[in-house]
């Protein structure tokens, strides 16, 4: 984090906050130090009706001046605005809204140009070039897209888990063992993995929990399904580059890219980093936007 982020508040705090579905991370600044840090489990405005109260929670339970909030299921700016208006009203202090994706960013090149592509339960992808021009791809969520994200992975392996025991696909005993054991299956099998998915369609962590699992696998099917995950997301990383200019740095941020087939693969073919900054950081300079009367307009 750079030393000075936060510190022309007059000794206000200021929370920045990433909240997506692999958790919640919130860290407190004030006059450019961390004083505080925050976890907490998932939250996606889209998916849990409780997310607009927890927020409100951890806004006033910080004591911040001023919140910078990264929010996994914000769809726009339209809906960014009327949130963050709810989110003023209820807590009385200055706050900036934005998706995760974009506070991602923020952090990764402390607010210069650049693509940040994120692969963590979803995936997405934002960047900014040098004029200021912004273009985003991926974050469609888990039904329409996420490709590369732990639950497409996830999704992925447990369908050739099936194949394989159907016959219908190639064999793989150990794919399908290592489903059968993360569902902690002895008795119902493959009867009983069907079972447990689909009682909870809409809990994408039922299925994106598996993705550690079949992804420390080495075997062939498994491989193939790696391989196609870091082909989505370098085929992001590409499309931005497109839109926005070839020689725009890259970099990597989300739980996936801790996998070394597909980090190696990714960093290959895009030359990418680490970010500079957490997303929690990016959304205190999100907010410093606002502070700063800069207007933080993001797209």
């Amino acid at each position: 984090m750079s030393g000075a982020i936060g510190a022309d508040l007059a000794g206000g705090a200021i929370l920045g906050v990433d909240a997506g579905g692999s958790g919640t991370r919130a860290v407190l600044v004030r006059n450019g130090a961390v004083v505080a840090r925050y976890e907490d489990r998932p939250l996606n405005v889209l998916l849990h009706p409780d997310a607009v109260s927890r927020l409100v929670a951890l806004i006033q339970g910080s004591r911040a001046s001023a919140a910078g909030l990264g929010l996994a299921g914000i769809r726009g700016s339209q809906e960014a605005e009327k949130l963050r208006a709810v989110l003023a009203a209820e807590t009385g202090v200055t706050v900036a809204v934005a998706d995760d994706t974009e506070a991602a960013f923020l952090g990764a090149f402390r607010g210069e140009p650049g693509i940040i592509v994120i692969a963590g339960t979803g995936s997405n992808a934002f960047g900014r070039n040098g004029s200021g021009r912004v273009a985003r791809v991926g974050g469609h969520g888990f039904l329409l897209g996420d490709d590369g994200g732990g639950y497409w992975i996830a999704n992925r392996a447990i369908r050739a888990a099936l194949h394989s025991y159907d016959g219908t696909g190639p064999k793989s005993p150990a794919l399908e063992a290592a489903v059968l054991a993360g569902f902690g299956m002895t008795d119902d099998g493959f009867d009983g993995v069907v079972r447990v998915v689909h009682s909870a369609p809409a809990d994408r962590h039922v299925v994106a929990r598996l993705a550690p699992v079949v992804m420390a696998l080495d075997d062939p099917v498994v491989s193939g399904i790696l391989d196609d995950a870091a082909a989505a997301l370098i085929a992001m990383a590409n499309a931005l580059r497109g839109r926005l200019g070839a020689d725009l740095p890259v970099a990597m941020h989300g739980g996936v890219f801790q996998n070394p087939r597909i980090r190696e693969r990714f960093v290959a073919a895009t030359g990418a980093v680490e970010p500079a900054e957490a997303p929690e950081f990016g959304a205190i300079r999100l907010v410093l936007e606002v502070v700063r009367g800069r207007g933080g307009v993001w797209a």
